[in-house]
């Protein structure tokens, strides 16, 4: 087999940016390409060029991925993320959990292009509840990460796990095999964003080119405390007295708030989803974000596990295999799909 050959082109499209990806055999990364050209964006791009927000998610695509298809024509292409909302490209419709992140019986939502590929969006999920959470992209990067954990052999495929995936808008799911039974989000990113830009605690902030741990476990000690049973919205006005006092330097303060905030989420969670003694996490995220929550988690003693940074390609390739998208998988192709016996034989909705 040639695992050089280009077998699908993956996009994750989000709300900032979109990640290109030139899979090969077995999902490899050939290539890839990343612009900050977010769904976002979309509405500057039309009002800049004259067009609609159709022709600029049309442009955009064609400015990431024309080479590789002139290179190869006909390659299918797959993407997730926020590209399928309704400020995206075409809405994909939700699929309520309990949901099986692998299986021929997901819809993918078809957009045509101008040159006349067709682009098949994955469905995000959603929590239909007293109070619903939704989810898009995630449940993508989710599938990627158990397919390396499974393929390196370090995941148990037959036990319940729970995936953190931290961000602006942190997602903790639950996981039975690939079947995703519950999730929940906490904005403790954007959170941040607000306190150490634009509130009365940036003011006496200056940004630290190097994380300050010392800040960082102070903030999370605090949250921990009986002080900080009060909560983050008592909590936080600590990062302003603390630097009037002289007990907090004014380059402390954004870590010192990152503690705060990923503190008072650990110790919400730990109380609303674990019981006695606790299982491990797997963390999905970027590095730094990783090495924050993992410092907490191991902090209060929650055994950690660490997916790969870049989950979504390896996601995509999965759901392109069950969707038929692909054809003729090598052995790895199909390490969830063999494992779950599922066909591959699916039609797809379409949806202008």
């Amino acid at each position: 087999m040639n695992h050089n050959r280009a077998r699908l082109i993956a996009l994750d499209w989000g709300t900032s940016f979109c990640r290109a990806y030139l899979l090969g055999a077995g999902g490899g990364v050939l290539s890839q390409r990343r612009q900050p050209s977010g769904i976002m964006t979309q509405p500057s791009h039309a009002a800049s060029s004259s067009t609609s927000y159709d022709v600029a998610f049309d442009q955009t695509f064609e400015e990431l991925c024309g080479e590789w298809l002139g290179n190869t024509p006909g390659l299918p292409v797959i993407a997730c993320g926020m590209i399928g909302s309704n400020h995206g490209w075409a809405e994909a419709e939700y699929r309520s959990v309990p949901a099986d992140l692998v299986t021929s019986e997901i819809v993918l939502t078809r957009v045509h292009t101008r040159s006349g590929t067709t682009v098949h969006i994955i469905p995000g999920l959603i929590v239909e509840s007293a109070v619903p959470d939704v989810m898009r992209g995630e449940e993508t990067q989710i599938l990627g990460a158990l397919t390396e954990h499974l393929i390196a052999g370090t995941l148990d495929y037959s036990t319940d796990h729970i995936v953190l995936l931290p961000g602006t808008h942190s997602k903790w799911v639950r996981i039975t095999g690939t079947t995703v039974t519950d999730f929940t989000t906490c904005m403790t990113g954007e959170f941040y964003a607000l306190l150490t830009t634009d509130s009365t605690l940036s003011r006496l902030a200056t940004h630290a080119k190097d994380p300050d741990w010392v800040a960082f476990d102070r903030g999370l000690g605090v949250a921990a405390s009986p002080t900080g049973r009060g909560g983050i919205l008592n909590t936080a006005f600590s990062a302003r007295t603390l630097v009037m006092t002289g007990k907090l330097a004014p380059h402390q303060v954004e870590d010192y708030v990152s503690g705060l905030l990923i503190g008072h989420e650990l110790a919400g969670m730990l109380a609303l989803w674990f019981s006695g003694e606790s299982g491990e996490v797997l963390l999905c995220g970027d590095a730094q974000l990783n090495e924050r929550y993992r410092r907490a988690l191991q902090t209060l003693g929650v055994p950690v596990a660490v997916a790969a940074a870049d989950c979504a390609p390896a996601g995509m390739w999965q759901i392109a295999g069950a969707s038929g998208l692909v054809s003729g998988p090598d052995k790895d192709d199909v390490v969830i799909a063999d494992a779950i016996d599922r066909t591959t034989e699916v039609e797809f909705e379409v949806r202008r």
